[in-house]
This record gives structure tokens, C-alpha cells and sequence, in this order.
């Protein structure tokens, strides 16, 4: 009976030997995953920067691309202006600078003209 007794504390120290080796392993790889824990929440917070950072350089990219699409539009018009020919001309200077004599103009209505009665009755 005294070397099962034995047998059975030389197990138990065992067993105390193991579980002490098991928490020693159990700590080290917490530690391990509470590092990694730590590294990922700053790359989390890096990355989370960076992607609003990158959110508002595509807003301003968008807005300088709407900004450069209203000014070629401008300079597009500027240019069909320019080429296009004026199709109404202001001539009333023209026309200002000449006399009615010079321009062609009579200042009597014309005279009246008579037809004869048998021109006017023709249905033909």
C-alpha cells in the first residue's frame, strides 16, 4: 500500500509539474496575443486614417475635376464665341452718317396712279 501511496504522489507531482509547464505556455501565448491585439489596433487606427485621408482627397479630386470641367466648358464657349461671325451687325452708324439724299431715300410719297376702269373689272 505505502508504494501505491508513493506512486500515487510521485503522479501528483507530475500532474502539478504539467499544469505548471500548461500555465507558463497559457501566459506567454496571452502575452503573445495581447501584443498582436496591440500591434493590430494601431495598424486599425493607421489604416483608418489613412482611408480618411484618402476619402477627402477623392472629394477634393472631385471637386477640382468639376472646377475644370466648368472652366474648359468656359473656355470651349470663349473660343465658339470668338469664331462664330456676328450675324446681326449694328449698322446704324452707318446709316446715321448719310443724308436721306445720299442713301437714296425720297421724302415724297409716290404719286398716285389712275387705272382704267375696264383694267380694273378684268376677272382674268
Amino acid at each position: 500500500m505505502q508504494s501505491e501511496v508513493d506512486s500515487l504522489k510521485h503522479r501528483i507531482s507530475e500532474l502539478e509539474a504539467e499544469k505548471a509547464e500548461l500555465e507558463a505556455k497559457n501566459a506567454e501565448l496571452l502575452k503573445r496575443v495581447m501584443e498582436e491585439s496591440t500591434k493590430r489596433e494601431a495598424e486599425n487606427v493607421e489604416l483608418k486614417a489613412r482611408i480618411t485621408k484618402l476619402e477627402q482627397t477623392a472629394e477634393e479630386n472631385t471637386e477640382l475635376k468639376d472646377r475644370i470641367t466648368k472652366l474648359e466648358q468656359k473656355q470651349t464657349q470663349a473660343i465658339t464665341n470668338k469664331q462664330e461671325p456676328s450675324t446681326t451687325k449694328d449698322i446704324s452708324p452707318l446709316i446715321e452718317s448719310h443724308s436721306d439724299e445720299e442713301k437714296g431715300i425720297t421724302p415724297n410719297p409716290l404719286p398716285e396712279i389712275e387705272l382704267p376702269q375696264d383694267i380694273i373689272d378684268d376677272d382674268s
